[in-house]
């Protein structure tokens, strides 16, 4: 029996050729096998305790963003002590062009030890900027070379206006009402630093 397959393909003589073409396709993996699969990664990359214990630095600094948005990707920056205990982290955001370092966190037991500094290092050469009204975090800011500024450009000012707005909306639906009275309260005490 003669029939004609679309996209290009041979006509076939036999149906039972196309069975056997077919059968010799390696079968695809199974949705359980996948999500076992990502499961094992992401915990291997992102364990879990690590997630917890960024959540739970969230929730102690108002000035941050929401605990249910604590994420570790690919621009996060996280220190663990001698025993695996998350002890410091760091996220980046990319405003077009220019890096705003939008989260530091450093444990309380672990701070004066210069771990800052390192998360600053590891951030990369790229042009970054931050926003914070944290005494100790605006002075190791100034120690790794960043400039006091108040415009950070156009572009990387109208990517933040969008996030944060995005932000304020997640947080009223979130219910993070005292986070929000905070930062609202301290809004004019943020200041910007750039390194150039």
């Amino acid at each position: 029996m003669k029939r004609r397959v679309s996209d290009g393909y041979p006509l076939i003589q036999d149906e039972s050729k196309a069975s056997q073409r077919v059968s010799s396709i390696p079968p695809l993996i199974n949705r359980g096998t996948y999500w076992a699969m990502f499961k094992w990664t992401w915990r291997q990359y992102h364990p879990m305790e690590d997630i917890a214990w960024l959540k739970q630095m969230f929730r102690q600094e108002l000035d941050l963003r929401p605990p249910s948005l604590a994420k570790i990707g690919e621009n996060s920056i996280l220190m663990h002590d001698e025993s695996g205990i998350p002890i410091a982290h760091a996220a980046l955001s990319n405003r077009w062009g220019n890096f705003e370092i939008n989260s530091v966190v450093v444990d309380p037991n672990h701070r004066g030890r210069g771990l800052t500094h390192k998360l600053l290092k590891q951030c990369g050469g790229e042009s970054l900027f931050s926003y914070t009204r944290d005494v100790r975090l605006q002075s190791t800011l100034l120690k790794a070379g960043f400039e006091r500024r108040l415009y950070p450009g156009l572009l990387p000012l109208l990517n933040i206006g969008i996030s944060r707005i995005a932000m304020l909306f997640w947080m009223m639906f979130t219910l993070e009402f005292r986070r929000i009275f905070h930062q609202f309260r301290h809004l004019l005490n943020y200041k910007l630093f750039i390194r150039p």
